[in-house]
């Protein structure tokens, strides 16, 4: 199968992916309530006669080469977001108050696409193409939950790839990096616990307002003392919760926010040293702290075998002048990082808007839009990642 003909067979499936895109499109879910969704998503699978199974609200389709040989996966995110829609789609979400302004929907039509075309080449083929068809991604890690059910094994997965569209990229454009893609994420929540009092007698209570500010500042030393100007974390804290009333001192301010982390190294450091200055700061000011770190997304971090792979098939597909490096990690999260955990594997970025139209509308934006055209590049990267991961090549 040569690229011209992975091209040629994708120009064939491109119309019915643009249509599987737009009707779920109109029919966005948010996380863990994809069933709509999966229903669409099997209905095209049994159309294509690609065999399934559901569960909860993902479905992980197979396909089955001529002979044995390796397992490919490929996962397309399936959950949309509580965003509403503006007028003026024509195909616009029918679901008030839900849109898929991350793109999902593509995503998901991505990956269907790709598998009717890889439906279609089954005796040209050694090995399986797993689908995984994910739910969750934007809450709580689907990913997560369907690697502790077992859809990595039976049969078990050697590599995996996964991508996004990029509305910061031109259409035609593909990104990738070795290492690094995105961050971890882990919640911090840090209880101050203070001593109440009357407000014109500070003396008389332990101010907890006063030391959870003080705690503030010096925490966002952390990344600037703590960590080489060369390495990637940020420490942001958007709740601060205290105080009854404004003659009272404050006996207990609770203060959350989010830790976002390069590798496992940085993170475990940044956590050990949040509860080590949260209790510092505290006693020093006549007042106690809980710090109470719960871990997210793993970072997502690119094989460079497999990085390498999606740089040298897209070169051939589209030329290297549409590959392009990533310079640095996203300290946005990405839970494909646990199907990454398991398998070597990596994840890319595909242009989502015609040049003419840039700067365009980012992610989760309500005006988020996308150029369909670039489903024609996911269907065609996906398959040729496969088939090339399934040849052995360049490992």
């Amino acid at each position: 199968m040569t690229d011209r003909e992975i091209m040629d067979r994708v120009q064939g499936a491109f119309d019915w992916a643009v249509a599987l895109r737009r009707r779920i499109h109109q029919h966005p879910e948010l996380s863990e309530h994809e069933f709509e969704t999966q229903k669409i998503i099997c209905a095209a699978l049994d159309e294509i006669g690609v065999e399934y199974a559901a569960q909860s609200t993902w479905v992980v389709g197979l396909i089955r080469g001529e002979r044995p040989g390796p397992t490919v996966a490929l996962r397309a995110d399936i959950d949309a977001l509580p965003v509403t829609e503006p007028e003026g789609c024509p195909f616009r979400s029918q679901n008030e108050g839900v849109m898929h302004a991350c793109g999902h929907d593509a995503h998901t039509a991505i990956l269907l696409g790709a598998a009717k075309v890889l439906a279609g080449l089954r005796g040209e083929f050694r090995g399986q193409v797993k689908l995984l068809f994910q739910p969750a991604e934007e809450t709580v890690g689907g990913a997560e939950r369907m690697v502790r059910a077992g859809v990595m094994e039976d049969p078990h997965v050697d590599y995996v790839y996964g991508l996004h569209v990029m509305p910061r990229l031109p259409l035609g454009t593909v990104e990738t990096r070795a290492g690094t893609l995105n961050a971890s994420t882990d919640r911090v929540e840090i209880t101050v616990h203070g001593v109440s009092g009357h407000g014109a007698y500070p003396e008389s209570g332990a101010d907890a307002i006063v030391c959870a500010a003080q705690m503030i500042t010096a925490l966002q030393t952390l990344v600037s003392r703590n960590l080489s100007p060369l390495s990637s974390a940020v420490l942001s804290f958007g709740r601060i919760e205290g105080g009854r009333a404004a003659n009272i001192i404050c006996d207990c301010v609770t203060i959350t926010g989010t830790l976002r982390t390069a590798n496992a190294a940085i993170r475990a450091m940044m956590k050990r040293r949040i509860g080590e200055v949260a209790q510092g700061v505290a006693q020093a000011m006549g007042c106690t702290a809980d710090a109470v770190i719960t871990p997210g997304y793993n970072a997502l971090v690119n094989d460079a075998d497999e990085a390498a792979r999606i740089r040298r098939v897209d070169a051939r597909l589209f030329g290297e002048a549409h590959m392009l490096e990533k310079a640095e990690p996203s300290m946005g999260a990405e839970d494909f990082s646990f199907f990454n955990d398991v398998a070597p594997g990596a994840f890319y970025h595909i242009g989502c808007v015609a040049e003419e139209d840039m700067p365009a509308p980012a992610l989760h934006a309500a005006q988020f839009h996308l150029d369909e055209r670039c489903l024609a590049v996911g269907m065609a990267m996906h398959t040729a990642l496969a088939l090339d991961a399934l040849r052995g090549e360049g490992r």
